[in-house]
């Protein structure tokens, strides 16, 4: 227990964990089985079930996000780079304000934005400095996780529905949200959406290397993303064998 409550930056060094080693690679596992498993057990419960689950989840995320702010602020660790900022704090709000009110326009900045950010949180963790028996490691691995969770059943349960038609506004309000973000990161020196610096082992490292930048990555990366969120199902569904077949059976 010496180091369970202890935060990232106080911990020692050589204590974490390396990306896509055995440990990381347990808990990605771990995490598509309960996603899969969800996904079969979700098609069971009515849709008045599903939407109660789906708030549960949602506010299982907003209590583990107050206790982990009440375990800093009670140990003195608190500090302006835990506010929940980044893309995944701001995703908690998001997420539930969707399963409370599923609008297509709050869904589809679920789908764009929280679920490819939850999914490369996970695979690129920027906690990895923190030893497994630690409170803000089993946090970031299990909120990361409902925080895909929830995009996962929204999809299954057909509360979210992707438009390409509607990603121009769901851009235009993640570039408007990176106004804000840019100031508060100078003024506090924080990193939120990992504008100021890219996490160390994700892909934006080797656009700093390579053309001395990492934000020019940020638009390659989400064309890339989007490109096979919303492309590939558009791609399948032109597959023969997996059109619906509309005609009457007499």
């Amino acid at each position: 227990m010496t180091n369970f409550w202890t935060a990232q930056e106080h911990i020692p060094s050589e204590m974490g964990f390396a990306l896509f080693g055995l440990t990381h690679l347990f808990w990605l596992g771990s995490i598509l089985m309960i996603c899969m498993v969800g996904i079969g057990l979700f098609r069971w419960l009515s849709s008045a079930q599903k939407r109660k689950v789906l708030r549960v989840l949602a506010y299982v995320m907003l209590g583990m996000e107050l206790c982990k702010d009440a375990m800093l602020i009670m140990t003195g660790q608190f500090r302006p780079g835990y506010l929940p900022l980044d893309l995944c704090g701001i995703s908690i709000f998001l997420e539930l304000a969707a399963v409370t009110f599923p609008k297509p326009l709050l869904t589809e900045l679920v789908y764009s934005f929280s679920l490819p950010g939850a999914a490369l949180a996970l695979l690129f963790p920027n906690w990895n400095s923190l030893p497994q028996w630690n409170y803000m490691n089993l946090h970031s691995f299990f909120l990361h996780a409902i925080l895909l969770l929830i995009p996962v059943l929204l999809l299954a349960s057909g509360m979210m529905r992707p438009s390409a038609s509607r990603l121009p506004f769901c851009l235009i309000c993640m570039i408007g949200a990176c106004v804000p973000i840019t100031w508060v990161n100078r003024y506090f020196g924080t990193n939120f959406f990992f504008l100021e610096r890219p996490s160390k082992g994700s892909p934006l490292v080797w656009f700093e290397q390579t053309f001395g930048s990492h934000l020019i990555g940020f638009p390659v990366l989400i064309a890339l993303i989007w490109a096979g969120m919303y492309g590939i199902p558009v791609l399948l569904s032109k597959l023969p064998f997996l059109k619906k077949d509309d005609r009457q059976i007499p």
